[in-house]
């Protein structure tokens, strides 16, 4: 497999992208890197790395800043890294990217060089999220790709996101919910009533509405929402994950009693796995379902070890056929789901990591 990594995409970049693709590789000699950037900011970090023959790299001479309107800034920065990255994808020198950069320009790459799979409407970020049961994980989609959905949007989602977690994750039949503010079905918005009636239809095991915490229980596998909603949700749940720890800590360190000091010493090995388990770092990226090639959207905020992570993720959904599944069971949901609506084109993502 052919991985191609954004060497300029993200806040330490492109420190963290080559350190990250160079571990990746000398990791994977079986597997290709390749990395595309600004030869004059990368090679001088490569010529220390001494990378191994598996990585590759390919200049690109301008940079999707992280605060510039995405589609924009992909369609007129023709040399971009990200624009470049994808093209190598499109024309077939490699099966997957990778980028922590600007998120809505990512999501407007895929589109714009990719396309869309046929019958999908608006791509969706999707992310995991840790749960008690349930084979430990809940996906939740979409995490920001798109501000404003239509009710067969998140249909779709709950369509991909179903296929992703049978063919990625091995849950023999996911269970689908829509979140809300209540479990009731009199409560939510008109969008989440309407897409909970489009599911009911469908041959999904869908469980109607769950609220926030639900995606900690492992009640449920799939959750659908907006965007917007999907994006505070994820920022807010990285949030709390990591001040629970920083809080515990500060507590531990405030008694400063013999008694403390030997249970922070015993509780070291569990803080360590709860940290694991909670730490973005740990997932590396989260899929953009959708699009007709794999593409991984790291955080803005992704160190070396991120996006090695990424880069595993990357190369475990080309090699699983995830691809094949997502557009045979978006196929077959157009017995249940509405023709995409004619004459209104999806678009560009108003949430940025």
């Amino acid at each position: 497999m052919r991985l191609v990594l954004d060497a300029m995409g993200g806040d330490h970049a492109p420190a963290a992208p080559v350190e990250g693709a160079v571990f990746f590789a000398r990791a994977h000699p079986g597997h290709q890197v390749l990395l595309v950037g600004d030869e004059a900011r990368v090679a001088p970090l490569l010529g220390k790395l001494r990378p191994p023959p598996n990585l590759q790299f390919h200049h690109a001479s301008e940079v999707v800043e992280m605060d510039e309107h995405a589609s924009t800034a992909f369609r007129r920065k023709r040399d971009s890294s990200l624009r470049v990255g994808f093209e190598l994808v499109r024309d077939g020198q490699a099966e997957a990217l990778v980028s922590a950069g600007n998120s809505g320009a990512v999501m407007a790459g895929g589109l714009l060089t990719l396309g869309r799979l046929p019958g999908v409407e608006r791509p969706a970020i999707a992310a995991l999220f840790p749960a008690l049961k349930g084979g430990g994980r809940c996906l939740l989609l979409d995490a920001g790709a798109n501000v404003d959905c239509r009710p067969s949007h998140l249909a779709q989602f709950a369509v991909m996101g179903e296929a992703y977690v049978r063919a990625r994750m091995g849950v023999a039949r996911p269970r689908v919910a829509v979140l809300s503010n209540g479990e009731e079905s009199s409560k939510g918005t008109p969008l989440t009533r309407e897409a909970s009636e489009l599911l009911r239809r469908s041959d999904l095991d869908f469980v109607g509405y769950v609220e926030g915490k639900d995606l900690f229980s492992g009640e449920v596998q799939v959750v659908v929402t907006d965007g917007f909603t999907g994006n505070v949700v994820l920022k807010t749940s990285e949030g709390v994950g990591m001040g629970v720890i920083g809080m515990l800590r500060q507590a531990i360190e405030r008694r400063g009693g013999l008694a403390e000091k030997v249970g922070a010493m015993l509780l070291q090995p569990a803080l360590a796995g709860l940290r694991k388990v909670v730490d973005y770092a740990e997932y590396g990226g989260a899929p953009l379902l959708g699009i007709q090639g794999v593409g991984i959207v790291a955080h803005g905020r992704s160190t070396p070890r991120a996006l090695f992570n990424a880069l595993g993720a990357a190369l475990a959904m080309a090699e699983g056929g995830v691809q094949a599944e997502l557009t045979r069971c978006i196929e077959r949901a157009a017995a249940w789901l509405p023709p995409p609506a004619k004459g209104k084109r999806a678009t560009e993502p108003g949430v940025s990591d």
